[in-house]
């Protein structure tokens, strides 16, 4: 029997941002390019209803940390200012947190 373990990201029900709200995905990743990090270095999922989309942003040792933010459409369509904040704030805290794990693999 083979033991397989299932994380947090693997069970979510989200589907890959560029495929859900492509628009959103070449935000974000505008926003990696700008503190020279790597689409691979976060897993961006969403989730779209009648009401937005709810973009989920995974990232860290096996995906372990995980930050979202709903946007009504009329937010993901035009408010770049504030889904731009939302990436901003996620970046810099995907570049902290792989400066930390650099770190602390370089002690080991």
């Amino acid at each position: 029997m083979k033991n397989e373990t299932y994380t947090l990201a693997a069970m979510l029900p989200d589907k890959p941002l560029q495929s859900v709200e492509p628009r959103l995905y070449r935000l974000l990743v505008q926003e990696l390019e700008r503190l020279h990090l790597h689409p691979y270095d976060v897993k961006a999922g969403g989730r779209a209803d009648d009401h937005g989309i709810t973009v989920y942003l995974r990232f860290g040792e096996e995906l372990g940390q995980v930050t979202s933010r709903k946007f009504s459409w009329a937010l993901a369509e035009g408010g770049d200012e504030e889904v731009l904040a939302f990436f901003k704030q996620s970046a810099e805290k995907i570049k902290k947190l792989m400066i930390a794990d650099y770190f602390k693999m370089m002690k080991s």
